[in-house]
């Protein structure tokens, strides 16, 4: 499954220079849990839409969950979590994001997806462990 295919970002040819308030950057955060919408909203979303204003870089603009097709028995379950996320500044703003994920304790494996200068990304919020 291609998990950038469903971002709002039609424009994945877009240069660093050209992200700004009017232009902002669609970053996806993927949260390999399944969080409650207010739980998700409380915890990660309202204090990062705070620190992303509070710096200008950026607000959250929503959230939601991916379910699984239905199994043999019609049953689905989560496969993820997310958090939408409009940036104004690519470098400051990702790195905000990565920031603030990991003092807010953010599951381990939780993925920033963007699409940028025709390249799509998929890079883990928690460095490599090694």
């Amino acid at each position: 499954m291609n998990l950038l295919r469903n971002l709002k970002d039609g424009s994945s040819a877009r240069e660093q220079d050209d992200i700004s308030e009017a232009n902002p950057l669609f970053v996806y955060i993927m949260v390999p849990v399944d969080l409650d919408p207010e739980e998700r909203h409380e915890r990660f979303g309202d204090p990062l839409h705070e620190a992303l204003e509070k710096e200008n870089l950026g607000a959250v603009t929503g959230g939601g969950t991916q379910f699984s097709e239905p199994d043999e028995n019609g049953e689905d379950h989560v496969e993820f979590s997310g958090i939408d996320v409009d940036l104004y500044q690519v470098e400051r703003g990702l790195a905000l994001l990565r920031g603030e994920l990991i003092r807010l304790k953010i599951p381990r494996g939780t993925v920033l997806c963007y699409n940028l200068k025709g390249q799509e990304h998929q890079e883990p919020v928690y460095p490599a462990l090694s």
